[in-house]
């Protein structure tokens, strides 16, 4: 009963176990030992132009705060923020009636004091006759010669007096100092003002100034009228070093310097941000093409070649980069030795680990040299 039975289960333990059985695709022998064909470079140091960059912000060559002397009261503002203004031009003004009474009066006792001059010499002058006619004693020609002086002192003052009440009353209007903008309007009509107040603020844009803080290790490499390259607003512009102060600060051990930048188009306004570059002398950097960084999110790193031929992403920290965006170089700060070999260019896909057959590209820059001057020489 047992064998005739046998065949049935020989067949269902043969089924079952090839539905449970999973095969597993064998990795081919070319996927784990098939080298990723790279262009390699070696780390060297290059020449490079030593930079010092520090940022500030663009500030005006003038900026003025106008007043007035006087206590009293706004009768009119004429401009306010934004106004462009010439020089001379007026701003606001204070009511001055009392000033242009004090200004009439003085010109009344002005001609009260010429006409008693002209009296005076008339007086004199007939004293004057009369004494050399014997007519008049010695004490009367000085007398009138006495009171012809003090008449025409009297004149002197009183034009001393006009002109005072006139500057006073000239306190009352704010006139522009400058030609430039109305950065601040700090009163409306019917404010009272004090005398030493800034009523305005202006500037005068027609130059600007950049002002930097450098450390103190190099500052003592820039002087005064020395160059140095501003961008702004994506701009790049040519600068010149306008002075250095020579009192640092304390605290942070660095001293101001400023710029100065023609703006006769008004393009630069107050307050911008500037990054400021100064060049001073070469110094040997280690540097890479920027094609041949890998970023994983905030982490940049290159694929170094071992000895074994393998590629082994290494996590780098970078520098300054060159602003040629046709041959971009960027420095490397560690993570990279002189003469190990790197990928210039990963290709997609490159991960830690593969093997690689590299061309380096050195010498493949100097075939091409060779190549173009037998061309040349054809």
């Amino acid at each position: 009963m047992r064998t005739r039975w046998l065949p049935f289960l020989t067949l269902i333990t043969l089924t079952l176990g090839a539905c449970g059985r999973t095969e597993v695709p064998e990795r081919s022998t070319s996927e784990t030992t098939e080298a990723v064909r790279v262009r390699l470079a070696t780390a060297a140091r290059e020449a490079v132009p030593l930079v010092t960059q520090a940022s500030g912000s663009v500030e005006p060559a003038r900026r003025i705060s106008p007043g007035t002397k006087i206590l009293g009261r706004i009768d009119r503002v004429l401009v306010r923020e934004g106004d462009r203004v010439e020089r001379g031009q007026l701003l606001a003004s204070i009511e001055s009636r009392d000033l242009g009474a004090a200004v009439a009066q003085a010109e009344a006792a002005l001609a009260m004091a010429q006409a008693q001059l002209e009296n005076a010499r008339v007086q004199h002058e007939r004293m004057h006759d009369l004494h050399g006619r014997g007519s008049v004693t010695d004490k009367s020609l000085e007398d009138a010669t006495t009171g012809f002086h003090v008449a025409r002192a009297a004149v002197t003052q009183a034009e001393a007096n006009v002109t005072a009440a006139r500057v006073h009353l000239g306190y009352a209007e704010i006139r522009s100092p400058l030609t430039g903008w109305v950065v601040a309007k700090k009163i409306e009509a019917g404010d009272m003002t004090t005398p030493g107040a800034p009523l305005f603020t202006l500037e005068d844009l027609s130059r600007v100034k950049i002002v930097v803080n450098v450390p103190e290790a190099e500052v003592v490499s820039l002087e005064p009228g020395g160059a140095a390259r501003v961008e702004i607003t994506g701009r790049a512009l040519d600068a010149v070093i306008d002075r250095i102060v020579p009192a640092g600060d304390p605290a942070s051990r660095t001293f101001s310097v400023q710029l100065l930048l023609d703006n006769q188009d008004g393009a630069l306004k107050s307050g911008m941000f500037a990054r400021v570059s100064f060049e001073h002398g070469e110094g040997q950097v280690l540097r890479v093409p920027a094609s041949a960084l890998v970023h994983r999110g905030q982490l940049e790193g290159l694929f170094v070649v071992s000895g074994d031929g393998k590629a082994r992403l290494r996590w780098i920290k970078t520098g300054r980069a060159s602003s040629k965006a046709e041959d971009a170089r960027v420095e490397i700060l560690s993570g990279l030795e002189v003469g190990e070999r790197y990928v210039v260019e990963p290709p997609a896909g490159l991960v830690d680990g593969t093997l690689v057959d590299g061309t380096d590209v050195a010498r493949e820059r100097a075939l091409d040299e060779v190549e173009e001057k037998l061309q040349v020489a054809s």
